[in-house]
C-alpha cells in the first residue's frame, strides 16, 4: 500500500489534493488485488483510475500553461506516455486474466506516478514559485 507523505508532496495544495486520490485508487486496487478480488472489479478501478488521471493531467496541463511553463510539451508527452500504456494494458484485461493485468497495471502506474511526482512536478511547482 502506498503511504502519502513529506517526500510526494510538491507544495500545490490542488496537485497535492489530487495526487493522495491517486494514492487511495491505486490503494483500492492493491487492496483488490490482496484480497483476490481484482480480476472482478479491475475494469472498473480502471475505469475511474484513467477518468481521474484524465482529469487531473488536464489541470495540471492547464496551471502549466497558465504559468508559461516551458517544459510543457515533455510534460504533455510524459503524462501521454502513461495513459497510452495503461490503456493497453487495460485492454488486456479483457483478453487474459484480468487479476494479472491489475497486478501489471498496479505496478507500472505506481512506479510511473512516485517517479513523476518526485521529479517532473516537482520542476513545474518550482517554475510557479519563481514567478510568484
Amino acid at each position: 500500500m502506498l503511504t502519502w507523505g513529506d517526500e510526494y508532496q510538491i507544495g500545490h495544495e490542488d496537485m497535492d489534493g489530487e495526487h493522495i486520490i491517486l494514492f487511495a485508487l491505486l490503494n483500492q486496487l492493491e487492496f483488490n488485488i490482496g484480497s483476490n478480488q481484482a480480476a472482478s472489479c479491475v475494469t472498473d478501478l480502471l475505469r475511474a483510475l484513467m477518468s481521474y488521471i484524465s482529469f487531473h493531467f488536464a489541470h495540471e496541463e492547464a496551471l502549466m500553461m497558465l504559468y508559461g511553463y516551458p517544459e510543457l510539451a515533455d510534460h504533455q508527452l510524459a503524462h501521454q506516455a502513461l495513459i497510452t500504456e495503461t490503456t493497453r494494458l487495460s485492454q488486456r484485461a479483457t483478453s487474459v486474466d484480468a487479476g494479472v493485468v491489475a497486478l501489471e497495471i498496479r505496478t507500472f502506474v505506481r512506479d510511473w506516478l512516485l517517479g513523476h511526482i518526485r521529479q517532473d512536478d516537482r520542476r513545474y511547482v518550482a517554475h510557479i514559485r519563481g514567478l510568484s
